[in-house]
């Protein structure tokens, strides 16, 4: 049976691709491409830490499942945990300098699996598609 695609199927079809390769290049790693987005998060912010709700927001998931992403990092040694000195009830995400190391020797890892996903695009191309696609997320924000 034919089915029609729809833009909504087709981003979730290239998200789920792109995780799974992006998984299966960071297996010996030891990482999974959530956790490698979160230490990027961590590594790219002012002061190198985050409250976990701002987490939640930028990656678009529960509490819960950040939560468990952050206690793995931490097991690992890739970031560590604080509660905010401003709100004691509020947990802050720190990357450490363990962290920082690992983010970037992945770092290349992921930038890879970018460039394969855009394969035989024009920078033009790539440029218009990161537009749309921003417009995209702007509209289900």
């Amino acid at each position: 049976m034919k089915h029609e695609e729809t833009p909504g199927m087709l981003i979730k079809q290239v998200q789920d691709a792109f995780g799974k390769k992006l998984n299966n290049s960071l297996r010996e790693s030891g990482l999974t491409h959530v956790q490698i987005g979160v230490l990027s998060v961590l590594e790219h912010t002012e002061g190198k830490q985050l409250r976990l709700k701002e987490l939640e927001k930028i990656f678009h998931v529960s509490q819960p499942t950040v939560v468990g992403v952050v206690d793995r990092l931490e097991e690992k040694g890739y970031i560590r945990t604080v509660r905010d000195p401003s709100d004691k009830r509020v947990r802050l995400a720190q990357i450490t300098e363990e962290g920082t190391k690992k983010w970037r020797h992945e770092h290349d890892v992921v930038k890879k699996t970018d460039r394969e996903m855009v394969r035989g695009l024009s920078e033009a191309e790539q440029k218009e598609l990161m537009r749309m696609l921003r417009i995209l997320r702007e509209n289900l924000v």
